[in-house]
């Protein structure tokens, strides 16, 4: 079975949304359901839903995500929170 997480994540420009996507997809089994960003003036801001069968591999996400020094914030938000 696997559980859809949604994450918050605030970037300056200067990195592109390829290296986030990368990141997430270099985690064995995970798999990217929806991305929604915005251009906030010198800053994108955005949500990122994704797939993982294991909470580890979320966990691990997080870690690889937060390494890279252009992000800003990451914090994980619920499916209600999220707006179309």
């Amino acid at each position: 079975m696997k559980d859809t997480f949604l994450l918050r994540i605030i970037y300056r420009n200067a990195i592109s949304l390829h290296k986030i996507t990368t990141i997430v997809e270099s985690v064995k089994g995970a798999k990217i359901k929806h991305l929604n960003f915005i251009n906030k003036g010198k800053t994108f801001v955005g949500v990122i839903a994704f797939e993982v069968s294991q909470l580890i591999d979320f966990e691990q996400i997080i870690v690889l995500i937060r390494r890279n020094g252009d992000i800003s914030q990451v914090e994980r938000i619920s499916e209600d929170a999220l707006c179309y």
